[in-house]
């Protein structure tokens, strides 16, 4: 029964990641920091958030397997996912769940629609003063709020 109940809260919930890197080659680079953040229903769950320093302030297994529990079986949102999923995956040594949410083609394709062939301006700055967004996307942790923010309010309140 008991995992019955964790396999339906998964469901319920999304987890916002984001990961800080030595670069942005997801072959070659260090990951330095990754923050996940739950989100279930209108609410982004800050007080349970993750956030790891892999090779610091944890071993690189035991920073994999925290991050592989965290996020469950629960579907990603996130903003420059692939990079943040190519390294949770190569630090999990696992594959992630494979329903994913990139924020910035939800936003990309609610711009589209209202605009008549104007370029849509994609950098994360932008999309949170478009979106009037209470948060400064700083660091791992402020990116993946960013998101998760940005989430909610391009699916939840039709803005």
């Amino acid at each position: 029964m008991a995992h019955s109940d964790h396999t339906n809260a998964d469901r319920r919930e999304h987890v916002a990641v984001h990961c800080e890197a030595t670069s942005f080659d997801p072959e070659s680079a260090r990951p330095l920091t990754f923050a996940a953040i739950r989100i279930r229903g209108p609410r982004i769950l800050t007080g349970s958030a993750l956030l790891l320093h892999p090779g610091s302030d944890t071993g690189m297994a035991e920073a994999g397997d925290l991050l592989h529990a965290f996020i469950g079986g629960r579907p990603l949102v996130g903003y420059y996912l692939d990079f943040s999923v190519a390294m949770a995956e190569r630090l999990t040594g696992r594959p992630l769940p494979e329903e994913r949410t990139e924020v910035s083609s939800l936003y990309y394709d609610r711009k589209i629609r209202s605009l008549s062939k104007q370029a849509v301006d994609l950098r994360l700055d932008s999309l949170v003063h478009d979106l009037d967004l209470p948060v400064r996307p700083d660091g791992a942790f402020g990116i993946a709020l960013t998101a998760a923010m940005a989430w909610l309010r391009l699916t939840q309140d039709g803005r």
